[in-house]
């Protein structure tokens, strides 16, 4: 299989000739052919998200029923299934194009989606790259791309923009800017943030206007504006597998935790005797949950269970 070639059409870059060459191969040749299929399907109020969690949440619920044997019912002959590659192959494409229908459905308006626990790259049609952080999703028109590069940003995402006419990503709490550099946006919950890392970017608020050069950058927390310094020419945090935070709510890294693992994570938030919610400055791995849990935990005096997927907080 071809899975550079598979990428490509994906993400919308396969040539006509690159699609046949797909087709022709017998190992995609389903795949394609099921994406056909679903092109003319309609799915209002298709939440991706939820889908990739609920799908995830059944997987593990499967495996961990016990299988009884001992049952031979015709039932249980009518549902033997034969567990080959071709089979998980055929599987594999299905949940593909369920988890992304929006890409597939509409060959303007594309969506692009990071469930949780992983990051993705995409080239944008003008050679643009945009990296989505884990939990993230990005809209633009491509039909309309070439004159007005827009593009709506739900999450983080880290953009290398070429030169060309004015780029602009929209956001809930406000629009970025810029001609051709490089910067990541964060939008999430009460928490908006912009750091510049090469050329300059605008970022419009509903309260001010600001220029941010290289090595600048902005985070607007519940309302509190905050000026940032990061290296020129360098990639945030979470490109090199590490989440960072400065004066961050317990609560928003915990959030930003179940994203980059894909779990979920029990803490009794509304226990606290404190009258000021807990601040975290720091870091956690995204190559390890323990040793992330351990960085986020021990500083508060708090204690942790994991258990598949759930991870349940604690004060000893």
């Amino acid at each position: 299989m071809n899975q550079k070639l598979l990428d490509k059409f994906l993400n919308h870059q396969a040539s006509e000739k690159e699609i046949q060459m797909l087709k022709d191969d017998p190992e995609t040749a389903d795949f394609i052919s099921l994406s056909e299929q679903v092109a003319d399907w309609k799915y209002p109020g298709f939440k991706a998200q939820e889908n990739w969690r609920a799908i995830l949440q059944h997987t593990q619920n499967q495996q961990e029923e016990s299988i009884d044997t001992t049952n031979k019912s015709h039932f249980g002959d009518i549902f033997k299934l034969n567990l080959t590659p071709s089979f998980y192959w055929r599987v594999a494409a299905i949940l593909i194009i369920a988890l992304s229908t929006y890409f597939f459905l509409s060959p303007n308006n594309t969506t692009l989606i990071t469930p949780q626990g992983t990051h993705q790259i995409w080239n944008l049609p003008d050679g643009s790259q945009i990296s989505l952080n884990a939990g993230s999703e990005a809209y633009y028109n491509q039909e309309s791309w070439n004159s007005d590069r827009t593009l709506e940003l739900d999450g983080e995402a880290f953009f290398d923009v070429t030169k060309g006419s004015t780029f602009s990503v929209k956001t809930n709490s406000g629009v970025v800017t810029v001609l051709g550099t490089e910067f990541n946006v964060k939008i999430r919950e009460d928490q908006f943030s912009v750091h510049c890392f090469e050329g300059r970017v605008k970022v419009q608020t509903q309260d001010t206007t600001l220029m941010l050069p290289a090595g600048t950058g902005m985070r607007l927390n519940q309302g509190q504006l905050i000026s940032d310094i990061v290296a020129i020419g360098a990639k945030p945090d979470w490109m090199s597998g590490e989440s960072s935070f400065e004066n961050t709510p317990l609560k928003a890294v915990l959030f930003e935790l179940e994203r980059q693992y894909a779990v979920n994570i029990d803490y009794p938030r509304g226990r606290s005797t404190e009258s000021k919610p807990a601040l975290f400055s720091g870091s956690f791995t995204h190559e390890d949950l323990s040793t992330a849990l351990k960085s986020v935990c021990q500083p508060f005096g708090l204690s942790f269970e994991l258990s598949n997927q759930n991870v349940r907080i604690f004060k000893d």
